[in-house]
């Protein structure tokens, strides 16, 4: 919309200064006080050449235009060192409609990426552990880059790289199989480790879902988990025993191991924890509308490992260091990056570069996008550099999406610990307060459960997606679950509203070439907005940023709000009552879309 704008004033401009068109649509701003324009030209860019002072350009070159102007341009006029642009209503309102009437759903969407594929790694939990808040940035963030890059153009596949592999795995593969020893012991250090920083009351509920929840649960496999590692606190021996379990489950397939049941039980163990995981992690990401195209392990990997070391080593980039495998990272002002342990066992970055391997050069991606915390910067950095020093031109097109986490008052969350904020608690929460609001404000609201989980899930995700990734956000409860000013409900409620008006209209939407111009101030400024939407979905493609139009949402209800409350939408006479209700479905349609690309529903009543 507002490229069909730049290129009607551009063309203006380069018919009386001549030069190439696109530098002209490329110069081109919006101004921060929109009263002064709807475009502006800066004229420093002419300073030089002219040798003289923009204010002086632009008030030359505003009256050199305005001869040129025709139709479609009410007034060019200097302000300052520029000159901005005011286009008739009849062209705002045709150019920016038009363009709604045509893409409907698609509003926003172009053909950057038409032909190319990305891969964009999201989510990512690991295996026998609950998600927390903590999960929600990579996995709402992952989702809107998902649906954005599918609206520029991009064949996506989104991937739920599971960590499902390393020592971890050996861990709880013995806690679960020596489940009376681990108890007894428990009990010898319970002491120690309610003194060491547990409270009485958590400990005591671990022990007793390890003793009666069902095995098949996930509250078991949470406290596995964590009793596991205080007793390890307490007792070193059991690292070691969990190395040994994770060395059997990584020769499983060695000829040694066909026939041993330990290994048998090793591997059972680590698959039921997988597929218990799985089921768990498919509710949380319904309720977030999250969807994956391919859900792989870390072990999906496993059987390429060594030859990830082998084409290393044909590289000339291992090097010994105290047993383990290096890649020397100092040339490049980095640690080492270790590929493999004394003992065998691989390592993050190995798998990794078997991952990328598999994506670039099997599944044809020519962008790999990982969305994972900042924490983690130095690892991709390192993991990047190996890939090129691999002599990988697609190297270059991996791309570290890295954000900021969430800030407790308590501290930083460890699972470990015990102290976790179970994500889907977060969720569970935010539907129960929706639903004591619909209870006490519209009590007879058809579907609404599905309308309590719509806007209690939306209000999580926007509040994340709101901020700009790269920055942490404090964890304030009441921060989370208020539904007052800059929400996501702000925007589902203005959404149902304008539903509400289109219902109450009860006749098809008339196309533009019905209606007449829209001329109230507030009418120009709704269209002003509705034209940046386009503009929006670029910048958050560009950036990989999703606040952009998580921000642009706002200000496009504030703008749409503000014109309702000042004017009435029916019951004025036919041409004003049909021009009005075409407004509000662009805008309707706009904000549909805009929630669509975040990954959030659009509730029809609320």
């Amino acid at each position: 919309m507002l490229t069909k704008l730049k290129t009607t004033a551009a063309r203006i401009l380069h018919l009386h200064l001549g030069g190439e068109l696109a530098k002209y649509e490329e110069a081109l701003e919006i101004p921060k006080d929109l009263s002064l324009g709807d475009l502006a030209f800066p004229c420093f860019l002419l300073a030089k050449s002219q040798k003289k002072a923009p204010p002086a350009i632009a008030l030359e070159l505003s009256n050199q235009l305005n001869s040129l102007k025709g139709t479609e341009i009410r007034e060019i006029r200097p302000q300052g060192g520029y000159v901005n642009f005011i286009f008739t209503n009849e062209y705002w309102t045709k150019t920016v409609l038009s363009e709604i009437e045509l893409k409907k759903g698609q509003v926003g969407d172009a053909t950057l990426g038409k032909g190319k594929k990305v891969v964009i790694d999201y989510s990512s939990p690991n295996v026998a552990k609950p998600m927390s808040i903590g999960h929600l940035r990579s996995t709402v963030i992952g989702q809107a880059l998902v649906n954005i890059h599918k609206a520029v153009g991009f064949e996506t596949i989104g991937i739920n790289y599971l960590g499902d592999w390393g020592v971890q795995f050996g861990k709880l593969a013995w806690a679960h199989l020596n489940k009376a020893e681990l108890a007894s012991k428990a009990a010898q250090h319970s002491k120690v480790i309610v003194q060491d920083g547990f409270s009485s009351s958590l400990w005591s509920q671990l022990i007793d879902d390890l003793a009666n929840k069902p095995e098949d649960s996930f509250d078991y496999l949470y406290a596995l988990y964590v009793v596991f590692h205080a007793v390890a606190e307490q007792d070193l021996d059991l690292a070691e025993k969990g190395r040994e379990y994770f060395l059997k489950l990584e020769k499983r397939h060695s000829a040694e191991s066909k026939n041993d049941a330990l290994t048998a039980k090793i591997v059972s163990t680590w698959q039921k924890f997988v597929e218990i995981s799985l089921v768990e992690y498919d509710r949380v990401y319904k309720l977030l509308n999250v969807k994956h195209d391919l859900v792989r392990g870390e072990s999906y990997h496993e059987n390429d490992l060594d030859d990830v070391v082998k084409r290393l080593k044909d590289h000339k980039l291992l090097t010994l260091s105290e047993g383990a495998q290096i890649v020397d990272l100092t040339a490049y002002d980095m640690p080492p990056c270790l590929i493999q342990k004394s003992d065998g066992a691989t390592l993050y970055a190995t798998r990794d570069i078997a991952a990328a391997e598999d994506r670039a050069l099997k599944l044809g991606a020519d962008r790999l996008i990982y969305v994972v915390g900042s924490e983690q910067t130095l690892h991709f950095k390192q993991f990047f550099k190996v890939l090129e020093l691999m002599g990988y031109p697609w190297a270059k097109d991996c791309v570290h999406v890295p954000f900021g986490l969430y800030r407790f008052k308590e501290g930083k969350m460890s699972t470990r610990r015990g102290n976790v904020i179970f994500l889907e608690d977060v969720l569970d929460r935010a539907i129960e307060l929706v639903e004591k609001i619909i209870q006490e404000k519209n009590p007879e609201l058809k579907n609404a459960r599905q309308v309590a989980e719509q806007v209690g899930t939306g209000a999580v995700v926007f509040h994340d997606l709101m901020n700009d990734r790269q920055k942490s956000i404090d964890f304030d409860w009441d921060r989370l679950l208020d539904f007052n000013g800059d929400t996501g409900p702000y925007v589902q409620y203005t959404y149902a509203r304008l539903n509400s008006i289109i219902s109450k209209w009860g006749k098809p939407i008339p196309k533009v070439s019905e209606i007449s111009k829209l001329d109230e101030p507030l009418e120009k400024a709704v269209l002003q907005s509705l034209a940046r939407m386009p503009q929006m979905v670029l910048v958050s493609y560009e950036q990989l940023k999703p606040n952009w139009i998580a921000q642009y949402l706002l200000d496009l209800c504030k703008c749409i709000n503000a014109f309702y409350y000042e004017h009435r939408i029916l019951g004025e006479e036919d041409s004003v009552q049909r021009s009005r209700i075409l407004l509000v479905w662009a805008c309707q349609t706009v904000i549909k879309r805009g929630l669509e690309l975040l990954g959030m529903p659009a509730p029809q009543s609320m």
